[in-house]
């Protein structure tokens, strides 16, 4: 472990570690570099076709690989150091990027290329992106998982700005959508030697006396407690709906801007900056509320706000209020997803944290699937009118949700969980009637994110425990 630094302390004591600092500064760089380029994925389609249908599409690629290999990766972080697989999850999409950007420059570029990028993207990410979140564990003290966690996320956020400032300043300057592709990809030669510089640390000893599952097995196995706790599967079924809603802002917006207010679908940038500056200004204050009883009420009013904005930004009459309404619109859709994943952490159980968490990445891989519905949606009712059919779902899915916390908010919480840890006097146990399993390395590490504390994370249950939750 890293000597610790006297400079930071509060909330940025994680960046008193030099390995901490290493990796966020390359996981904000490499973030950058991702959102910039999936921002121009319907960015490009659009330009190639003037379609939405077909330029969402393109999008479609990253979503498969991502919703069919997410799961898997928080199984193979459990099982193999973290190191190769970020470097691996770094080097080979700065090549796709150079390859794409290429393509894109010298005109041979079409949708089914723009896809297949996609595509092979995800497979980078589905396997880059857990073993990232698990670095964490290995580099910091334990005690600081928390803070570092959520630093993390904030970095996430500022990508969602730098992304499209960058493609604001193209945008100024006239650079194209391709030399902004090849532009991007320069970022990974310093996030490249910023990971290598970082120690390769070796996967904790798996305890317990039984052999270890298969990975499929441990896949299936996590599965099933998220399908057993009924808190969980209900943020779990919500999260993917508020995400799948939340990004259709970014595969509509390039055919708004075209078809609406007559402006190049490149110009979407401009709008996506305020989007990602009130994502990050909404995080800071969110963060300090995520424990307690306010959460799961601040979810549900951030989930109706984000139904009543996307309906603004829909009706925008100009294209100066379209940008004006991109503020509130990130930070609706931003602050219920940051209070959603809060809550899906603090009410798993440590043993279970990782794949959890790559159930979490489903999500992302769902909304990209969902594009090329939108997208037809739009040409058929139009950009706008899609929009707000957007906002309907949205707000049926957080009507559905305030009911489903209405009749969960009084059972009792998980014992091993954050939620149980914060209300002891709620908590109880799960079923005694367990039998001592291996704890996956990556939940073994990341077990003080959920525990918050000295206490100490159970073994895993050979057959899973009957959940206080009142699982079903």
């Amino acid at each position: 472990m890293n000597r610790p630094s006297g400079r930071f302390g509060g909330a940025f004591e994680s960046f008193g570690h030099r390995n901490y600092r290493l990796l966020w500064g390359g996981s904000l760089l490499s973030t950058t570099a991702f959102m910039t380029t999936f921002l121009l994925v319907p960015i490009v389609g659009y330009e190639i076709t003037g379609s939405y249908a077909l330029s969402t599409l393109a999008q479609m690629g990253s979503g498969l690989s991502m919703f069919f290999l997410g799961p898997l990766g928080g199984v193979i972080a459990d099982r193999y150091p973290k190191k190769p697989l970020v470097l691996a999850g770094q080097i080979f999409p700065a090549l796709l990027i150079v390859g794409t950007g290429i393509m894109i420059v010298t005109g041979i570029i079409t949708i089914p290329l723009l896809f297949l990028a996609t595509l092979m993207m995800g497979f980078g990410f589905a396997l880059m992106g857990p073993a990232r979140q698990a670095w964490l564990g290995e580099l910091i003290p334990r005690r600081l998982l928390g803070n570092g966690v959520a630093l993390q996320q904030m970095s996430q956020n500022m990508a969602r700005v730098l992304g499209p400032m960058l493609g604001s300043i193209a945008v100024f300057f006239g650079v194209s959508s391709g030399a902004l592709y090849l532009s991007v990809a320069g970022l990974f030669l310093i996030v490249v030697p910023l990971t290598t510089m970082l120690p390769r640390t070796r996967p904790p000893h798996q305890e317990g006396d039984q052999p270890r599952r298969t990975a499929m097995g441990d896949l299936i196995h996590g599965f099933a407690y998220l399908r057993s706790n009924r808190r969980l599967r209900l943020l779990w079924l919500y999260w993917m709906v508020i995400v799948v809603c939340g990004f259709s802002v970014n595969a509509l917006t390039p055919g708004i801007m075209d078809r609406e207010f007559g402006r190049s679908a490149q110009e979407a940038f401009i709008v996506f900056l305020p989007f990602g500056i009130s994502s990050v200004l909404i995080s800071i204050p969110l963060a300090g509320l995520m424990s307690g009883r306010f959460a799961w009420p601040l979810l549900l009013v951030f989930g109706l706000a984000s139904s009543v904005t996307l309906w603004a930004f829909a009706i925008a009459p100009t294209f100066e209020t379209l940008i004006l309404l991109a503020l509130p619109v990130g930070a609706a859709t931003s602050g219920v997803m940051l209070i959603n994943m809060s809550l899906m952490m603090t009410n798993s159980r440590a043993e279970y944290f990782g794949r959890v968490m790559s159930f979490i990445m489903l999500g992302y891989g769902m909304q990209s699937v969902m594009a090329p519905v939108w997208g037809g949606l739009a040409e058929w009712l139009g950009g706008r009118e899609a929009l707000i059919a957007v906002g309907v779902v949205a707000l049926f899915a957080t009507v559905l949700m305030t009911f489903g916390w209405l009749r969960t908010r009084h059972l009792p919480l998980e014992l091993g969980t954050a939620a149980a840890d914060e209300e002891p006097e709620r908590a109880r146990a799960s079923s005694p009637r367990v039998t001592r399993q291996p704890v996956p390395a990556f939940a073994a590490q990341v077990a003080p994110v959920v525990l918050m504390g000295a206490q100490k994370p159970p073994g895993g249950s050979g057959e899973l425990p009957r959940l206080a939750a009142g699982g079903d």
